[in-house]
């Protein structure tokens, strides 16, 4: 009789389901580093569409209108190496902008120059370190995101301080990193996005990827500062046509003019230069 009841016992634990340790649910998900390295193949790329708004302080209401940007980004085996986007800002009336990057020449629609260009020069080719850090951003990867996906490093750290869980379609990570830690992983200061000095505060993400571990949504908060009201700004990017053939080529020479160039144009035009010269 004994023996049947420990029988019994014995069949009904078996039937119960086990649940899952967090660990085995972090070993059912793909690699989203691997997956995105798959990517980086000559004359491929990824389409991009971002919206990024400031706030002051998590709840207060939003500063500005933001900044848009949409695009293709242009691989290599190496990463990204070329970008085709337009950015503008919807509380504004001026815009959109279109910009173009081939390696480091980076050429800006000469419609946002302040002053006269010349007839049929449609671009301006600023020197990288004349654009602006915005500027320098969203000419790097078509994004103002503080955290580079396309840095191998940086992408894998962000992993490792994620937790994921299953989601329809894919995976969901989430988690937070302080920008003193993201300095050592980039392996420089982390700059501050408003002031280009180095930066204390905290980045949190929700990162989505379909069931291979390719990227299909990032959104970030990004605090800069500390206090009762910091400046927040959340990035929401989106990303589709992963594998897409895509060549980006620079404008025509006959269409684009250096920014000194530019500026001795406008001189010789007896206009001032604009206040803004150098940086755009």
């Amino acid at each position: 009789m004994r023996r049947w009841a420990a029988l019994a016992v014995a069949v009904l634990i078996a039937s119960v389901p086990v649940a899952a340790s967090p660990a085995a649910a972090q070993a059912g998900a793909p690699d989203p580093a691997r997956a995105l390295k798959r990517q980086f193949r000559n004359e491929h790329g990824v389409r991009i569409s971002e919206t990024n708004r400031y706030f002051f302080g998590k709840k207060s209401k939003v500063s500005g209108g933001g900044i848009r940007i949409i695009g293709n980004l242009q691989f290599a085996p190496s990463g990204p190496v070329a970008a085709d986007f337009t950015w503008w800002d919807p509380s504004k009336k001026s815009g959109p902008y279109r910009v173009i990057r081939v390696g480091k020449d980076v050429y800006d629609d000469s419609a946002m120059h302040p002053g006269p260009v010349p007839e049929g020069r449609k671009w301006v080719r600023f020197p990288n370190k004349h654009r602006g850090r915005m500027g320098r951003d969203m000419a790097l990867d078509a994004s103002l995101q503080p955290i580079n996906v396309y840095d191998s490093s940086m992408l894998k750290a962000v992993l490792k301080r994620s937790t994921s869980k299953p989601v329809s379609g894919g995976f969901l990570y989430r988690g937070t990193i302080s920008h003193k830690e993201l300095s050592k992983v980039s392996k420089g200061a982390f700059m501050n996005w408003t002031s280009g000095q180095p930066i204390n505060g905290k980045i949190s993400w929700q990162l989505w990827v379909n069931r291979d571990g390719l990227l299909k949504r990032l959104i970030t908060t990004d605090t800069a500062g500390e206090g009762k009201d910091p400046l927040v700004r959340r990035s929401d990017t989106r990303y589709t046509d992963w594998g897409s053939r895509l060549v980006i080529t620079a404008p025509p020479a006959d269409e684009v003019i250096d920014e000194d160039e530019l500026l001795e144009y406008i001189s010789m035009q007896n206009q001032p230069i604009p206040t803004d010269a150098k940086n755009t």
